[in-house]
């Protein structure tokens, strides 16, 4: 999918009327200048600015908009649900040789130095919205300005994402983006290795390599939600929308479930009933219809997360899991809230505490952390 930023930019009156003159029509230097009783240099200087930085008249006439964009894809992880970290370029399609159900090969490098590679084809059940949400949109948008915007402006669709493997003394990791080995397709590619023959035999090709201290995607998550804090912290509300602050709040909450599976070795939950949901509304002291509300969202939002959470760890004597479902529920009455309230900054920095105390009782290394 393709997403876009577009920014308004200062008002020039001279070169907002020339650009008006334009779009009525008339595109001649001379005729223009003739026009507005001005130097043909002037104006044909002003018009070749307006080309080269891609400059337009607002529909009002008012004002100057800048057509240019920062444009990229976003791709949503079919394991996860989840859109990737930063959006990126368009990659060309890669010519797969397929030799069998799970194998295939292809050729990465320039004519001359040509690499041939051995993949692996990992699948899931995982289905799900392509379109981001808002709320997944404004993270990538950070700015209050009235005329700054993130959308969507292409359709999405399916496609095959390819991904290094590593191997350490941990086990196999799927790395993708920032350099970290993403969590849910590494258990993912294991439990194929726990299943097939074939896939063990590819899998002892994969070169055991150093392993190496990296942050883990709930602590990339909290850091980024710790400065947004430390701004509104010194009064700089209007550099924060508030979009902006609930995405990361969203963020954080479904990497902190995330990060919580692994370290008690949890399998995601396949499906929800109606009985379980009940259950965890009467055990987290919850109301029913927020639970059945939580069921319902898609599988990316870090509300419907939790709950799958908590239907696994419905009996269990962790305070942290009764922590993180009174954040959650606080999080769901103030979801769609206005401007960044104090409310909504005191539930960022409760969900900065309750992921601290989670990052308390990590253990393990480089296998162990998600992009």
């Amino acid at each position: 999918m393709f997403i876009e930023d577009q920014q308004q930019v200062e008002h020039d009156v001279i070169l907002n009327t020339v650009l008006r003159i334009r779009q009525a029509g008339e595109r001649d230097a001379s005729r223009i200048a003739d026009l507005l009783q001005l130097p043909e240099d002037l104006i044909r200087y002003l018009l070749a600015t307006a080309d080269q930085e891609r400059l337009d008249a607002a529909n009002s006439g008012q004002g100057i908009v800048a057509v240019r964009s920062t444009v990229g894809w976003v791709y949503r992880d079919a394991a996860t649900g989840e859109l990737w970290p930063e959006p990126g370029e368009q990659v060309e399609p890669l010519e797969i040789r397929y030799s069998g159900s799970f194998r295939g090969r292809f050729d990465i490098g320039t004519a001359g130095r040509r690499t041939s590679i051995d993949a692996l084809l990992l699948d899931t059940h995982e289905t799900g919205d392509l379109q981001p949400t808002a709320v997944e949109l404004a993270r990538f948008s950070r700015s209050d300005e009235a005329q700054k915007r993130t959308a969507v402006i292409s359709s999405g669709e399916p496609c095959l994402v390819v991904s290094p493997v590593s191997r350490d003394k941990s086990g196999l990791a799927v790395v993708t983006t920032q350099d970290s080995p993403q969590l849910s397709l590494g258990r993912l590619l294991n439990t194929a290795v726990d299943q097939y023959e074939s896939v063990v035999k590819w899998a002892k090709e994969v070169p055991l390599g150093a392993t190496e201290a990296q942050k883990s995607s709930l602590e990339i998550a909290l850091d980024e939600l710790t400065d947004v804090l430390g701004h509104l912290c010194i009064g700089e509300f209007r550099a924060v929308f508030s979009s902006h602050l609930v995405s990361l709040i969203e963020l954080s909450l479904g990497r902190w479930v995330d990060h919580y599976r692994y370290q008690s070795g949890l399998a995601a939950v396949e499906r929800l009933t109606d009985e379980e949901t009940r259950a965890v509304a009467e055990r987290f002291a919850l109301s029913p219809s927020i639970t059945q509300r939580w069921a319902a969202a898609p599988r990316s939002d870090s509300r419907r997360k939790v709950l799958e959470l908590l239907v696994t760890r419905l009996n269990a004597g962790d305070q942290r899991i009764q922590d993180i479902s009174v954040a959650t529920a606080r999080y769901d009455s103030l979801f769609g809230s206005g401007s960044p309230s104090q409310e909504l900054v005191e539930l960022a920095q409760q969900i900065v505490n309750v992921g601290q105390l989670l990052l308390a009782g990590e253990g393990g290394g480089h296998g162990q952390v998600e992009s």
